[in-house]
């Protein structure tokens, strides 16, 4: 209700709340509401609910506390997929830019999972060389698919106005038939997150264990892949390469709930939208009548929560 309240011109809450319970007459008021802000809270709700369920499903995969699919290059990796289609094949249709931004997605998380496993003589990830070497990972494969976008953005002048909306992220783009074409997108990568709730518990607790249980340890990291490259693929197509929502929410989410997937999801997905849509509404407030990108007011809060993360994971 804050989120729709504020704007280049902020409506009252008693107004929201009539309008959204249907007590108040239609008027100029409404028209706002439903035409420019509501799409656009609906898709902050979704794009950090997605990018949310992402980091925890990658967290416990990986055993990696530092595991976010901005960080590991996984958000990178669907930007560059779209860009590129956009580029070479003049594509903007939102259904065939979810399913390139999925593509680029599950590419860059394979690479990033196969890089990172180099070297670490098979299940090696738990330790703290192979979470660093995980996250170097990430961040070379991130700034080679960010380098290739900007330099596609520079050689093409009908994609350079998709500059800033891939590499910073915004909510601002968020039209309601793109939303419309990709919430069942994130809803499937959600459903695969759900489903295999038990395996990734299992999972998190190292491969030789989880194999003790019965489980299949790569085809439940292939899948809990697949459920990743849905949300963060589904979550960049909304509103571009978002980081840090997936790194912050699944450790408050352990905090309050503990390491269990299932629980773990039911809480991050509502706090993952919550931070988003409190970070836009920020961005909104601060330079109004313009506004500042949600991407940046979250690494502004991101950032230094990282490097507090990096410091823990290091002693």
């Amino acid at each position: 209700m804050v989120s729709l309240a504020l704007g280049a011109r902020a409506l009252p809450l008693a107004q929201i709340w009539a309008w959204a319970f249907g007590a108040g007459a239609a008027g100029p008021a409404d028209a706002i509401i439903v035409d420019m802000r509501l799409s656009r809270s609906l898709t902050g709700i979704v794009t950090g609910a997605s990018l949310a369920a992402a980091g925890l499903v990658m967290q416990q995969i990986t055993r990696n506390p530092l595991a976010d699919p901005g960080i590991l290059g996984v958000n990178a990796g669907a930007a560059l997929a779209v860009v590129l289609a956009v580029w070479l094949l003049g594509w903007s249709h939102p259904f065939r830019l979810s399913a390139t931004a999925v593509c680029g997605a599950g590419l860059a998380a394979i690479a990033v999972f196969v890089l990172g496993r180099c070297g670490s003589g098979g299940d090696g990830a738990a330790d703290r060389a192979g979470i660093l070497r995980l996250t170097l990972a990430g961040v070379a494969v991130s700034a080679l698919c960010l380098a290739f976008v900007s330099a596609i953005v520079l050689l093409d002048q009908d994609t350079r106005n998709l500059y800033r909306f891939w590499t910073i992220g915004s909510l601002g783009g968020g039209e309601a038939d793109r939303l419309g074409w990709l919430w069942p997108l994130v809803a499937a990568g959600l459903a695969i997150a759900v489903l295999l709730a038990r395996q990734i518990d299992a999972l998190a607790l190292g491969a030789d264990t989880a194999r003790s249980f019965g489980v299949r340890s790569e085809m439940t990291a292939g899948l809990a892949l697949v459920s990743v490259a849905f949300l963060a693929g589904g979550s960049v197509a909304l509103a571009g390469p978002i980081g840090f929502v997936g790194l912050i929410v699944p450790h408050v989410t352990r905090m309050l709930v503990g390491p269990s997937i299932l629980p773990g999801l039911a809480v991050a997905c509502p706090l993952g939208g919550a931070l988003l849509l409190i970070c836009d509404s920020i961005g909104r407030v601060v330079a109004r009548p313009a506004e500042i990108q949600t991407g940046i007011i979250l690494a502004l809060i991101g950032g230094p929560a990282f490097l507090a993360l990096i410091g823990r994971v290091a002693r």
